[in-house]
């Protein structure tokens, strides 16, 4: 048997690579793909991830790449990061320029050379929109207004003074301390009291545990003035649990009003928007709740400037209407006293004349009635003697005549007593009985075999009832 003709692989490695950089020398293509198995070497700065196709109906890959990039390719992610925020890493579909190279080492990869960041933009934006339509949709408590949304809780009216406040935040967040910091040492000597409920504030797949404590919040019924989410900053993807759909809806059917400081620099997340207050940062909301405080400290305190100004302009106003009406008072008494004084000596010259006129006729009458009167009492007595003689006679005929009946009265009154006497009763006929010593003029509490005792005109009857007929008084055998 002949032996078979064979090749090494390097050189059949070699041939493959020749042939591959002969047909894509110097070609670029712009590839649409996911990023997977992604690594970074920083001290290299060298990319290493694979790019997969999914099918569009599912998630099965299918295609897949090596790919690689460094040099001015990483410096091209590098600069894709900072416009947008989003970190290069596992699961992002990417819009990326590649060349084609074979190594007889390591095989077939794609090197990346650029991406394109209003791509990943535009895939962000278009999830957000597609979200903000889908809460308006299905959300009656939620309306575009504009450019911006009117929602339950944006309509919701902050106290006048915000004191209490709970806050949702991660228990690591440099903004959150910074937030307390801020809050607890403001320049006016505001006093806060600030609940905090730690959760875990980026990831999209962490929404429901952010979700749970907005119910926890809501389920402690404490009368919070705010609540207040804070976050420092992050990349892109850090905030995407910010645009989640059930958060936004949860934020902006909040009963208590919601201020946001999520620290997202660059664009308003879909809950900034549902919210009744957004910020930039948690030191920015600090510094909202403590000027919103200030407002109506300096609000009061203007009042009380007013009300002290309106006191003096009224006390001054009052002042010189009293001072005036003195000096009314002052002259008009003066006046007053003046013609009073003219007019009291008038009537006293008035009454010494007229009283001189009424004590002489006063005397004249006098002088007539003594005269009358040393007369008049030989004729009253003459009089008075007459009349006495006159009653003396009429009390003598009516006494004897009232007498006369009353001693009638009294013998017809003897003669009605002797005819009602128990004796007089008893000799007709008549006899009286007693039960127990008292007399009784019924036989309802009398039964045979009582003792009954039966007075009579000459004798007493004691006796023993045998029987007890009733009678009803109508009977003509008496």
């Amino acid at each position: 048997m002949e032996p078979r003709q064979y090749i090494r692989l390097s050189l059949l490695n070699n041939m493959i690579h020749d042939t591959l950089n002969a047909r894509f020398d110097g070609q670029r293509f712009w590839v649409l793909a996911d990023i997977t198995n992604h690594s970074y070497k920083a001290d290299k700065k060298i990319h290493y991830f694979e790019l997969v196709e999914k099918a569009q109906n599912g998630n099965a890959i299918t295609a897949r790449m090596m790919g690689k990039s460094w040099g001015g390719g990483a410096a091209r992610i590098e600069e894709f990061e900072k416009s947008t925020g989003q970190v290069f890493t596992d699961n992002l579909h990417v819009l990326v320029q590649v060349s084609v190279d074979y190594h007889p080492l390591y095989g077939l990869s794609v090197n990346v050379l650029d991406i394109d960041s209003n791509f990943m933009l535009g895939i962000l934006e278009q999830q957000r929109n597609a979200t903000l339509e889908r809460l308006v949709r299905e959300n009656d408590f939620i309306q575009k207004k504009g450019d911006g949304y009117s929602t339950f809780n944006s309509r919701l009216k902050l106290p006048a003074v915000i004191q209490r406040v709970a806050v949702i935040s991660s228990s690591s967040s440099a903004g959150n301390e910074d937030f307390r910091h801020t809050m607890q040492h403001n320049d006016f000597g505001y006093v806060f009291q600030i609940d905090d409920y730690y959760t875990v504030v980026q990831g999209d797949n962490n929404a429901k545990l952010f979700l749970n404590k907005l119910i926890e919040i809501y389920n402690t019924f404490i009368p919070y003035d705010a609540v207040v989410i804070n976050r420092g900053g992050g990349s892109q993807s850090d905030f995407l649990i910010f645009d989640n759909y059930n958060i936004g809806r949860a934020v902006a059917k909040f009963p208590i009003a919601v201020i946001t400081g999520i620290g997202h620099q660059k664009n308003v997340s879909i809950a900034d928007l549902m919210a009744n207050t957004h910020t930039k940062t948690p030191t920015k909301a600090a510094e909202f709740i403590i000027a919103h405080n200030r407002s109506f400290e300096l609000g009061i305190l203007a009042l009380q400037q007013n009300i002290v100004i309106k006191a003096q302009q009224l006390f001054h106003l009052q002042y010189k209407g009293l001072s005036e009406l003195k000096n009314a008072i002052s002259s008009s008494a003066r006046e007053l006293v003046q013609l009073h004084g003219e007019e009291l000596t008038r009537t006293n010259h008035q009454i010494i004349s007229s009283s001189r006129a009424v004590l002489h006729g006063h005397q004249k009458k006098l002088l007539i009635t003594v005269n009358h009167l040393v007369q008049r009492p030989r004729m009253l007595f003459q009089q008075q003697k007459n009349d006495l003689g006159n009653i003396k006679n009429s009390v003598k005929n009516a006494a004897g005549e009232y007498l006369r009946h009353e001693k009638l009265a009294l013998e017809y009154h003897r003669k009605s007593i002797r005819m009602i006497s128990p004796q007089n009763i008893l000799r007709k006929g008549y006899a009286i009985v007693k039960t127990n010593g008292k007399i009784i003029s019924s036989a309802e509490n009398i039964e045979a075999g009582h003792e009954i005792e039966v007075i009579l005109k000459n004798a007493k009857l004691k006796s023993t009832v045998k029987e007890k007929i009733q009678y009803d008084g109508k009977e003509t055998d008496l």
